[in-house]
């Protein structure tokens, strides 16, 4: 908030009163929050992911140094939830310029591309079965509506998790043209419209600004973004 003009309404100090240092107030981490995550929580990320995936398909689909890769180029494309300082939950994306997903999404960051790729949604096998995959899901959903430049948001997802991916919204484009072994996707598709306002209240998401964030100059409608 701007500091001008603010000293005119400034009032006197007045004293505190004593407090026993007995039953100060102790600072406490927030309980629970959202926020993008950095190349700091690359390596938490890739914890959960490992223990996630791995068991089940023996791969995982972000490598750490691909994690940190994505952190480094759009950290404003991934969200974490946070409980007690602990990452609990998260989304990595990352922008594609295509309709449909090839290979070189699952390394690439198209920063003129409209469309999100959800690469990956995990929770720490702690917090399963909470709702909080799909909990995150919509925050991460209302908060690309806050992105100008967004219209969709893409995934690929084997078939049995198809039915939780038709719950938040999205929609099924047909099987995927990726294949990682002996294993195929289907490709799912939310429709990103509107334009949402964060809430100035507790659930908001804090992000930083971001040039995605910004309106769309007149060069920007038309050329293909």
């Amino acid at each position: 908030m701007s500091v001008v003009g603010a000293q005119p309404f400034i009032k006197p100090m007045q004293a505190l009163p004593s407090v026993s240092p007995g039953i100060q107030r102790r600072h406490t981490l927030p309980a629970s929050e959202f926020r993008p995550l950095n190349t700091q929580d690359a390596i938490s990320v890739f914890e959960i992911e490992r223990e996630a995936f791995i068991s089940v398909s023996g791969d995982c689909p972000l490598h750490l140094d691909e994690v940190r890769h994505f952190l480094t180029l759009c950290p404003e494309l991934s969200m974490g939830w946070i409980e007690e300082g602990r990452l609990v939950a998260f989304i990595i994306g990352s922008l594609w310029d295509q309709d449909r997903l090839t290979t070189d999404a699952l390394t690439l960051h198209k920063p003129r591309g409209s469309t999100v790729h959800i690469h990956i949604l995990a929770v720490h096998r702690t917090f399963r079965q909470q709702g909080k995959g799909p909990i995150l899901l919509w925050r991460y959903l209302q908060y690309l509506r806050c992105l100008p430049r967004v219209r969709r948001a893409v995934l690929m997802c084997e078939d049995a998790l198809v039915p939780f991916y038709r719950k938040s919204g999205f929609k099924v484009l047909g099987r995927c043209a990726i294949t990682v072994g002996s294993l195929t996707f289907t490709e799912m598709l939310y429709p990103v419209s509107g334009h949402a306002y964060m809430r100035r209240n507790s659930e908001a998401i804090r992000f930083p600004n971001h040039p995605l964030t910004l309106p769309l100059t007149k060069t920007d409608e038309h050329d293909g973004v």
